[in-house]
């Protein structure tokens, strides 16, 4: 009895327990490569190369400096960033379970959904490692949960400018996708009081700003202004253009605002509710962010992107369930469907569990190569991989100690500048869309003018967004001297 009370006492501490032990090993058994390109960034930032001016970041900066600021306390290696990875999931799912607990959903009811259907809906998500979307979709949560909590669902903009502006320092498009389902649903909620819907938004976008304008300021003084305008800003229509991708059966998730839309027109016609209605004012309320939210899918539709695109519309259809759930709450009681429920939570933390013990039980073995104060620390690589990255770094030595230069132009580039702790800015990331206004002329003309330089490349693209423009042009132009590693070595001296 007294052990009851004491969970019933601190249920979120134990809520929170239950959520980490049911997705935490998914995030360990992630394979490095996918988050290999941030963590480089990241990196780099860490070793006193700028951002924009000499690194070719197309996001907002805020994410990069959080992650260099926890690496730097905890360790800056690959097991520290997946733990960086599984704080921030845990505080998405944390906020969810607090939205849907403002709702009026039972706590223990709203972790059976977070672990039932957002878990399952996001594995994914949680398996392709942390990001600036994912920590961008932690402060837009964060905002929705500080106007839930709020009776009647008031708007505090001294609040919600911070929000909106933690997002676009974030991520940009996000941020501004956050602000236009901010400013719909301010619209909404007073519109009957054009004075109140004039000052909402007046202030909120100045606190947006005010705090915009500070780190904006912080770059220019650094001299990354101009670099940062190219990439984040200029460079968007040729990631678009370049970059448009459809490949998951996720994309039926992006039925949900519409069919939410059309169900909200038809029960309120049927049942004749009011916009004071709690259910019609909460769906309004979930709608304003749901549809903007949709954009952050653009332009790469896969389950990734899709997942992080609906994940605000998974919440509704939870508290849509709940609606339904609390008609037939006297189910949850039945003896067959407690053993379900409890033999599927069993299984799962069972799983993360292995994930969890497969994961620690590598990293402690004997034989395992990286020790902590290596970049590489905690990841999974083969023997054919690590004897690919020794042939590779010891190459790049080789001919750098003859002052000669090599350019990996590859999606794998910063796995081997990790260990070289080196930096090429465009030419480490060969990414359509990552070089700003013109970028793959810009970079070709970059190549045109390198003297004494070794240029690698394959035709293996795992991103698909590698030029092969460029490629086809050195092949081409130069003759090809030698085969390493499955890479094609060119000489390139344009004197």
């Amino acid at each position: 009895m007294k052990t009851k009370k004491h969970i019933q006492k601190h249920k979120i501490f134990y809520s929170a327990i239950l959520i980490l032990f049911c997705f935490s090993g998914i995030v360990f058994a992630l394979k490095e490569l996918q988050v290999t390109f941030t963590f480089s960034n990241i990196y780099k930032l860490h070793n006193g190369v700028q951002l924009y001016s000499q690194n070719n970041i197309i996001d907002t900066p805020l994410y990069f400096y959080l992650a260099n600021a926890f690496l730097s306390v905890v360790g800056f290696n690959f097991f520290s960033y997946k733990i960086f990875a599984i704080i921030i999931f845990e505080i998405i799912f944390l906020l969810s379970l607090n939205i849907l607990r403002k709702l009026k959903v039972p706590t223990k009811r709203a972790v059976l959904y977070i672990i039932l259907i957002i878990i399952p809906f996001s594995k994914n998500f949680c398996n392709s490692g942390v990001n600036y979307n994912v920590l961008g979709l932690m402060f837009w949560l964060l905002g929705m949960y500080l106007v839930v909590r709020k009776e009647n669902l008031e708007i505090n903009p001294l609040e919600q400018g911070v929000i909106s502006a933690l997002i676009f320092a974030t991520k940009q498009n996000i941020g501004i996708y956050y602000l236009i389902g901010l400013s719909i649903f301010i619209i909404y909620k007073y519109r009957k009081n054009i004075k109140s819907i004039l000052k909402k938004l007046i202030c909120t976008y100045l606190f947006f700003m005010l705090v915009t304008l500070i780190w904006v300021l912080a770059l220019i003084w650094q001299g990354q202004f101009k670099d940062f305008i190219n990439y984040c800003f200029l460079g968007l229509g040729e990631f678009a253009n370049r970059n448009i991708l459809f490949n998951s059966e996720y994309i039926i998730f992006y039925s949900i605002p519409f069919l939410t839309l059309i169900g909200l027109i038809f029960i309120k016609r049927k049942l004749n509710l009011t916009h004071e209605n709690k259910f019609i004012r909460n769906t309004i309320f979930f709608l304003c962010f749901m549809f903007p939210s949709l954009f952050m899918g653009y332009p790469i539709f896969n389950e990734t992107h899709i997942v992080l695109a609906t994940f605000i519309s998974i919440i509704y259809c939870i508290y849509c369930i709940e609606q339904l759930v609390i008609k037939f709450k006297e189910l949850f009681n039945l003896k067959v469907v407690k053993i379900i429920l409890s033999l599927y939570l069993i299984i799962l933390v069972g799983i993360n569990m292995y994930y969890i013990y497969d994961y620690f039980n590598m990293i402690f073995a004997k034989d395992y190569k990286y020790t902590y104060d290596q970049p590489f620390f905690g990841t999974y690589v083969t023997e054919e991989m690590d004897n690919k990255i020794k042939e590779i770094v010891n190459f790049v030595k080789e001919k750098e100690l003859n002052n000669e230069k090599v350019i990996i132009f590859s999606s794998e580039a910063n796995i081997y500048q990790l260990v070289l702790n080196g930096n090429n800015q465009d030419l480490d990331m060969p990414l359509l869309g990552n070089w700003g206004y013109k970028g793959e002329e810009r970079v070709l003309n970059k190549i045109k003018s390198l003297e004494n330089t070794y240029f690698l490349i394959n035709d293996e693209d795992i991103t698909g967004q590698e030029s092969k423009l460029i490629k086809s042009y050195i092949r081409d132009k130069y003759a090809k001297i030698d085969e390493i590693s499955g890479f094609e070595v060119y000489y390139i001296n344009n004197k």
